[in-house]
């Protein structure tokens, strides 16, 4: 399955398959939605202009440089179909909706690059000599989705400028961003200024615990703004999503919110690396707020009904399973994981 939080055909008392904040949703947000409700007889504004300001002066940007969708899913459909592609470049184990929705083309030729699993999946410069002048368009995540390595920036600017050099639109994922060490030291707007065709995907779903919500946006050039926007529907943003996510841009800019939310994560990251460790299985090292492992087990099933769902990510290694990614949620919730996991590996 492409995503995780399957909720809805399945008996789950915790969900460890989605990547939330470990915090309860704001205070703040919640007042956000409540004040909107006398906006939802009206259209939202079809040109999202208070939005984009917002989300403009959160990321230190211009209006014109970025556009909102109903979630990063809806903004990578539309950039996909924008470009139009005739050859596209996926680095392997990715998110499998970008080679989906490359699929949704007329015609459109894909080619695969695997990283190297001895090397833990990690993003190195070897990465740099597949990359080819007859490619349209390559997909980066950072972090890294599904492993949850931050990409090295003096990687990341190497890969740009070939990219800039063979004219390859990037699109760089960083729905994660704001839950990763680099989430405080990414300079938006010199990547914006360095290649005006780099297409950054952001979402405030994840950081502000509101899946329910959907919260994109894309931050690139004007020109790539405007084709982007011709592929998403007039009011492709409700109300209440378009009120939230103003609120969240605020937010975003608050670092005692940031800098208590990156050091929980953290925090609960080290402690559950460490126990996964202790039940000998293979732990990825991750910057953000999930961690990838792999068992010899199969877990999926068997920690299912224990009431606790695991994202299983054999849609992003060819179906081969035994790769399993888990959500960073507070103590309390990590420590029933692992006791699970326990009783799972042992036979209990």
């Amino acid at each position: 399955m492409s995503h995780g939080g399957d909720i809805f055909r399945n008996k789950v008392n915790i969900d460890f398959s989605v990547n939330l904040n470990p915090y309860d949703i704001s205070e703040k947000i919640l007042e956000a939605i409540g004040e909107c409700k006398d906006e939802i007889g009206h259209y939202p504004d079809i040109k999202q202009e208070s939005l984009r300001n917002a989300l403009a002066k959160a990321e230190g940007v211009y209006y014109d440089n970025v556009i909102a969708g109903n979630g990063a899913s809806e903004l990578l459909l539309a950039i996909v179909r924008a470009i139009d592609p005739k050859k596209a470049l996926i680095i392997n184990p990715c998110f499998s909706l970008y080679r989906d929705y490359l699929n949704t083309l007329k015609k459109c030729e894909i080619k695969d690059i695997f990283l190297n699993e001895k090397e833990g999946f990690r993003l190195t410069e070897d990465i740099l000599s597949g990359i080819l002048e007859d490619t349209d368009i390559m997909f980066l995540t950072d972090p890294w989705n599904p492993v949850g390595f931050n990409i090295d920036n003096e990687l990341l600017i190497k890969i740009i400028d070939k990219a800039k050099s063979l004219n390859i639109k990037v699109v760089l994922d960083q729905s994660f961003l704001m839950m990763s060490d680099k989430a405080k030291s990414f300079d938006t707007f010199k990547f914006l200024e360095r290649y005006d065709d780099l297409i950054m995907v952001r979402s405030y779903t994840k950081c502000f615990s509101c899946p329910g919500i959907r919260m994109g946006y894309v931050i690139s050039s004007p020109e790539n703004i405007k084709k982007i926007k011709r592929q998403l529907p007039e009011w492709n943003m409700p109300v209440i999503s378009s009120h939230v996510m103003e609120r969240c841009a605020l937010l975003s800019k608050d670092e005692s919110f940031t800098d208590s939310t990156l050091k929980l994560i953290k925090k609960e990251r080290d402690h559950l690396i460490c126990e996964l460790k202790k039940l000998d299985l293979k732990v990825y090292e991750s910057d953000t707020s999930f961690i990838m492992f792999y068992s010899k087990e199969d877990l999926y099933e068997k920690m299912l009904d224990k009431g606790i769902l695991i994202r299983d990510l054999s849609d992003m290694f060819e179906n081969k399973g035994g790769f399993y990614r888990v959500a960073i949620k507070d103590h309390e919730s990590n420590k029933i994981l692992i006791r699970c996991l326990k009783e799972v590996i042992n036979g209990d």
